[in-house]
């Protein structure tokens, strides 16, 4: 890698992370970026919108995780792959010759390595104990500044909010129960999705409730161990996939599961990925596919 890294103290670098951090999206007297810049970005909710707006993106991390986790949009087929979030091939990101890196605090740790390469941006939009939503619209409207596409940023807001309003009606059958929206993790244990996440957000803004009664960590979900499902009562229980192949094995041989009140009457169905930590297109495609779920009359 060439080129001397800049030296800063620890305190300067500390304030000037978390100025990154907390305030990013503040108004700059020039971003100080060519016409048509090129992004990279270890977030896959980052991702996301810059596909979505069209803009110039050069390197994602973890791509082969992106048709499992992510699925839509779908990646450019010119994207690199960079490798891991938090262990980047910081050569190949060189090579790349990006004009900004976008991160998030969650990565805050590895920023001094990519600031040797390119200028880093942070959006804190998960994690922070509270809705994402608003975090999620204040960095589409900001990733269209930057890339200069603010009109396709503004029309993708404007399109996912025509979106729920257009969906509302269409889902009165979803609003006899409630819903709970869990991946597996192992095969006693549970992630349940709820307030401060994207899924709790897609639900509120569809007027639609979540059937898990208890708190979430800031993420927005809460892990439990499976005999906790007994507390859901008359919920709907929508399982993320992919489930893993030893989950499935033995729930089909489970006492534990099979006697589960929901599971006895039949209200437990299967339902495609969605990136929880992600942005507008991953609550589209969340929309989306409520309209189109068949639930049955268990």
């Amino acid at each position: 890698m060439s080129g001397k890294p800049r030296e800063i103290s620890r305190r300067a670098f500390t304030s000037f992370a978390l100025a990154g951090a907390l305030a990013p999206f503040s108004a700059k007297a020039s971003t100080g970026l060519p016409q048509d810049p090129r992004f990279v970005t270890p977030d896959h909710g980052l991702v996301q919108t810059l596909v979505a707006i069209g803009a110039d993106l050069s390197g994602v991390a973890q791509i082969p995780n992106w048709d499992v986790w992510t699925i839509e949009p779908a990646l450019p087929k010119d994207v690199v792959n960079l490798g891991t979030a938090q262990e980047m091939n910081l050569e190949l990101l060189q090579r790349l010759q990006p004009d900004l890196i976008l991160s998030t605090p969650y990565l805050e740790n590895v920023r001094h390595q990519l600031e040797r390469i390119a200028p880093v941006e942070s959006f804190p939009i998960h994690a922070l104990g509270t809705s994402p939503y608003p975090n999620i619209l204040a960095a589409t409207r900001r990733l269209g500044e930057l890339s200069g596409r603010e009109a396709a940023a503004k029309e993708l807001i404007a399109a996912t909010e025509r979106l729920f309003e257009a969906s509302r009606p269409k889902l009165t059958r979803l609003r006899t129960h409630p819903l709970v929206f869990l991946h597996f993790i192992d095969t006693r244990h549970v992630r349940i999705y709820g307030p401060n996440c994207i899924i709790q957000d897609v639900l509120d803004r569809l007027d639609l409730q979540n059937g898990w009664p208890e708190m979430t960590n800031g993420w927005g979900f809460a892990t439990a161990g499976i005999e906790r499902l007994v507390d859901i009562g008359d919920a709907w229980v929508l399982v993320f996939d992919p489930v893993p192949p030893d989950v499935e094995a033995l729930l089909a041989g489970s006492p534990l599961w099979q006697n589960l009140p929901f599971v006895q009457a039949g209200r437990v169905r299967r339902f495609p990925n969605v990136l929880a930590f992600g942005t507008l297109p991953a609550a589209t495609r969340m929309t989306r596919l409520l309209t189109e779920l068949e639930l049955g009359h268990a």
